[in-house]
């Protein structure tokens, strides 16, 4: 009997156990049916169906739910709510949570939240306080963090350096944030289409239309048709784009249609975007008066909703629209109280905007002495915002502080050793005192040996690590830092340069997306290997990061330099990198300029890179494969003694000036 009663016992509990097993079996698939809608509604974004599925989705989302659930709950509130939200509301949602990821390990979340938040409450008008915020965010991200948080990261960067004026900056931030979209878990074609509607606008304020449209053409190219909200964005980008190449039909084409999309669109933003296009638009076709109603509307739109930019933008549209009337006076007094209002709020896009359009309407004026005075001030302007200096500034900082880390193991190293000898000293001393104290000394005295010869080998290799680049054997950032000239027969210091290459290795990205890292690292290899057999025993090659190498050309006659630098073209791109099975074609483009750009130019070392790095930005928008060389011309060595490049566009200016010339040097034939 006693037996029986065991084995009903069993196969009760075994059964119970099935069913319990059965039971959280089901719930956890509950649980997963349920994250992947709040994610279906994250991707489809803020819109009245979606709210509507939200709600459904809430009621069946008990309070005790697993953390993953509660997680994808608050995340799909954040987006779909977002416009019947107020700040105040989203930042109290964003930090609940925060604060449940915070409690339950989940680093990821707890950056992202961080990240949005910085960019929600960053003010114009203070950016480097928030560019700091992100930096201290930045620096606790692991390499291991998912993608959703480095394209926030790098969104946030490039829309702040946009707001700031700092286009550089923003476009490399803005491409690096479009690369995330690609490795998002989903929600991706949505991403990926406001990542180009932003380049697509950085573009139109670097005054570059052309590349503009083709950021749009490549989102509209996509299989997949572009949602309603996106479309409207990026064809109202289109409109502006034709604008500023003076397409007055193709913009009303593309805004007419941005229009009608708008019906669909109760967005207040779209509204207010839309109506300062259709005002820009009058008033290129001259038609100030239309303008003028259509402004009054933007305007009273902006002040009901207490816009303060679009106020500030509906000023400087009607100042230039009262321009166009005759009332110049009184025009160019409402569009330098717009810049005013543009400059306190820190909004250098659009202060450099009104500039433009301030020149612009005293040329039409024939008021050619007030043109210059303002074409003064903006050039000013445009020297004083430095757009890539952050970035650069804060890459060397980086390199100078693992140099310095470095050279501190060093000389720890150093002063260990010192202490070991003076031991070795002291025993040897001690050995006289007996036979076995001299064989223990005898010892003692080979195992300090040893240690000495091994901290001078770390040492000494520790000192390789800091003057040449592990990966490549190339010369290192910190090794060009610390480079003095040769020295003459004399002994005296001699600048012996002719010239400076600066290359970057196209879509080398590419190269480790499909191959992966090893293969990236052999091309690396492969390359130095190669401006190796061109370079003579002069000359000298660094490797500053990345894919991006600098070549100093010395003790050259400038007839030979763009031989010499087609020759290193032709090497690096000669023939396909091998690797295991793969042949990997390689292309570089780069910049080069003369040391010094002229005679009489006694610019430092430093200047004559960033001229030679802004060559290479014009090499890659013009699409790579080529080597732009950039030279003063007569009148460029006065105009601009003392100055050096601060971007492409003002580069560009300078060669619209007569200020220098831009070669091309490509191996390809035009076709």
């Amino acid at each position: 009997m006693l037996a029986a009663r065991l084995v009903v016992l069993i196969i009760l509990a075994a059964q119970a156990g099935l069913f319990a097993g059965n039971f959280a079996r089901a719930e956890d698939a509950s649980s997963a049916q349920l994250i992947a809608e709040l994610q279906a509604l994250r991707a489809s974004g803020d819109t009245a169906d979606a709210e509507r599925q939200l709600k459904g989705i809430e009621a069946a989302i008990p309070g005790n739910a697993p953390y993953p659930l509660r997680r994808a709950l608050l995340r799909a509130r954040l987006v779909v709510r977002e416009d019947s939200m107020d700040f105040d509301a989203r930042l109290a949602a964003m930090k609940e949570l925060r604060d449940l990821a915070e409690a339950h390990g989940d680093t990821d979340t707890v950056s992202l939240m961080d990240i949005q938040r910085i960019y929600m409450s960053h003010a114009d008008d203070n950016i480097g306080k928030f560019i700091d915020q992100l930096n201290a965010v930045s620096a606790r991200i692991g390499s291991g963090a998912s993608a959703e948080v480095m394209e926030a990261l790098e969104m946030s960067y490039g829309n702040m350096y946009f707001d700031a004026g700092n286009f550089d900056s923003a476009l490399r931030h803005q491409l690096a944030a479009l690369d995330w979209t690609e490795k998002l878990p989903f929600g991706r074609e949505r991403a990926r289409l406001y990542r180009l509607s932003t380049i697509a606008d950085l573009y139109n304020a670097m005054d570059l239309p052309d590349s503009a449209l083709e950021t749009i053409q490549r989102a509209f190219a996509h299989p997949d048709e572009v949602p309603m909200p996106n479309r409207g964005s990026l064809l109202g980008t289109r409109a502006l784009a034709l604008l500023k190449k003076g397409d007055l039909a193709g913009a009303d084409e593309a805004l007419g249609q941005a229009e009608q999309l708008a019906a669909y669109d109760p967005s207040v933003f779209t509204a207010l975007r839309n109506g300062s296009l259709r005002a820009e638009l009058l008033l290129a076709t001259t038609m100030p008066e239309k303008a003028l109603a259509r402004i009054e509307q933007i305007d009273a739109l902006a002040r009901e909703k207490q816009d303060t930019y679009y106020q500030a933008k509906a000023a400087m549209l009607r100042g230039n629209a009262l321009v166009q009337l005759g009332q110049v006076d009184q025009g160019l007094a409402l569009m330098q109280q717009a810049n005013k209002r543009f400059e306190a709020k820190g909004q250098m896009v659009e202060v450099l905007d009104g500039l433009e359009r301030q020149i612009k309407a005293l040329r039409e004026k024939r008021l050619y002495g007030r043109a210059v005075e303002l074409m003064e001030r903006r050039q000013n302007l445009w020297s004083q915002l430095f757009r890539n200096e952050r970035g650069r500034a804060i890459a060397e900082l980086e390199a100078r502080h693992s140099a310095q880390e470095l050279e501190h193991r060093i000389d720890k190293l150093s002063t260990e050793n010192r202490i070991q000898q003076e031991r070795l000293r002291a025993e040897q001393l001690g050995k006289a005192l007996a036979l076995v104290a001299a064989l223990f000394a005898i010892t003692l005295c080979s195992i300090l040996v040893v240690a000495i010869r091994r901290a001078r080998s770390e040492r000494d290799t520790l000192s390789d690590v800091v003057r040449f680049d592990a990966l490549t054997g190339a010369s290192s950032r910190y090794q060009f830092q610390r480079r003095k000239p040769h020295k003459s027969e004399a002994g005296e210091p001699e600048d012996t340069i002719a010239a400076l290459v600066l290359l970057d290795l196209d879509h080398f990205k590419a190269i480790n997306d499909k191959y992966g890292h090893e293969a990236g690292d052999a091309v690396l290899q492969a390359v130095v290997e190669r401006v190796r057999r061109v370079l003579g025993e002069h000359d000298e090659l660094y490797r500053l990061g990345g894919e991006e190498f600098l070549v100093v050309l010395n003790q050259r006659d400038p007839p030979a330099l763009d031989t010499d630098v087609l020759r290193l073209m032709a090497e690096i791109e000669g023939a396909p990198v091998r690797w295991h099975d793969y042949a990997m074609a390689v292309s570089v483009s780069g910049g080069y300029v003369r040391h010094p750009l002229a005679r009489d130019w006694s610019a430092p070392l430093t200047d004559a890179i960033r001229w030679a790095d802004a060559a290479l930005y014009l090499a890659k928008n013009a699409g790579r494969r080529r080597i732009e060389h950039v030279a003063l011309t007569e009148s460029g060595r006065v105009e601009l003694a003392g100055r050096r490049p601060i971007d492409m566009p003002q580069l560009l200016d300078w060669q619209r000036r007569g200020y220098l010339q831009v070669r091309t040097l490509s191996l390809v034939q035009p076709s």
